[in-house]
């Protein structure tokens, strides 16, 4: 694909994404979907993507996904929509949207059939119009945003080369309960390079942006929790965090023969966990709030970030209430306590 292409095909996301915003979802770019093949040995591969990724959480903390195909050129539209729809279905979207700079009637047919919704660029333009964007200018803003976020995420590979291979490849395709694990162990492994790295705006980005992930796996956590048994949610809790009931069953079974094969008496639950569990109990007696989460740090990151400084600004505040913030500085407060995350990080949301 020439560099013209290139161009194109990242303004029509940043189109999407202006129209995912309007309609209360949180995004995402360029999310790899990958599999695993067993033969002889297991390798990962990445079989396709999602150029922008929409989610949001219910008040019930359910939750809704959106995903975007956006290409430019003006031919292939019916194949590229056909490999979507897989794409939709493979990953349990609930919405899907096709976007391209010209689109024939054969594909909006098939679309049609299939409840995705297409926008040529000029149809895209046109919509947001009708909400009232400059869109020109906004599209300025997005891809400032855009290129932030992988300028923080690149410069922090010299220390967390393995955290940002979790995130950009792993994060969306495993299940959920086991994110939380692999975040909190990854987190807590000591950093490779300076002993004391300096905390520039780039590092206080990337781990607002972990921090929003974090708290996406938290909430899928215990949306199931509450799916299992709200009335008795702390062991509710305790069983999602193992992916079930019946799966946290086996792994101790198979943690007890290990300790009797290795004569130890090793302590099956993480340290983390009754932290854990308090702090998705409180979530869990206010989902309204608790549901806000990934927003909230979603928009510190995107608003707060200038090229000299961090200034949290009461115009992002006031979109939230007092509760949400409070838990997400009890998020952060478990990230401080049970990683090596130092908390002059996340000093400024924490002084709100």
């Amino acid at each position: 694909m020439n560099k013209s292409h290139t161009n194109k095909d990242l303004e029509l996301k940043f189109l999407c994404k202006i129209l995912y915003k309007e309609m209360g979802y949180y995004t995402h770019y360029e999310i790899k979907l990958r599999t695993k093949s067993y033969i002889e040995t297991i390798k990962s591969h990445d079989i396709s993507d999602i150029d922008v990724f929409g989610y949001t959480f219910l008040p019930d903390l359910t939750c809704h996904c959106l995903g975007a195909e956006c290409k430019s050129g003006e031919t292939n539209a019916l194949d590229e929509l056909y490999k979507f729809i897989g794409v939709i279905d493979y990953f349990c979207i609930d919405k899907g949207y096709f976007i391209k700079s010209k689109i024939h009637q054969n594909a909006r047919q098939v679309a049609a059939q299939t409840g995705i919704s297409c926008y040529t660029e000029a149809e895209l333009r046109k919509l947001l119009l009708g909400f009232g964007y400059d869109v020109d200018k906004q599209i300025k803003i997005e891809s400032a945003i855009y290129y932030r976020l992988i300028k923080a995420i690149k410069s922090q590979e010299k220390f967390y080369e393995r955290l940002i291979n979790y995130i950009q490849y792993d994060f969306w395709n495993k299940e959920n309960w086991r994110n939380i694990h692999n975040f909190i162990h990854l987190l807590s492994k000591n950093i490779q390079g300076e002993l004391f790295p300096a905390v520039d705006l780039n590092r206080k980005m990337f781990f607002y942006y972990i921090a929003e992930l974090f708290s996406i796996a938290i909430l899928k956590n215990l949306n199931k929790a509450m799916l299992e048994s709200f009335s008795d949610i702390e062991s509710s809790i305790r069983n999602q965090m193992f992916g079930g009931g019946e799966s946290l069953s086996e792994k101790r079974k198979v943690y007890d023969l290990v300790n009797q094969a290795t004569n130890q008496n090793l302590t099956f639950a993480p340290e983390w966990e009754d932290d854990f569990v308090k702090m998705s109990s409180r979530f869990a007696n206010h989902t309204c709030h608790s549901a806000k989460l990934p927003l909230f740090f979603q928009e510190l990151r995107e608003q707060s970030f200038y090229q000299s400084k961090l200034q949290i600004k009461q115009k992002s505040l006031k979109i939230f209430d007092d509760i949400t913030r409070k838990f997400a500085q009890d998020l952060l407060q478990f990230l401080i306590k049970h990683t090596t995350i130092g908390d002059i990080i996340y000093k400024e949301i924490m002084k709100l």
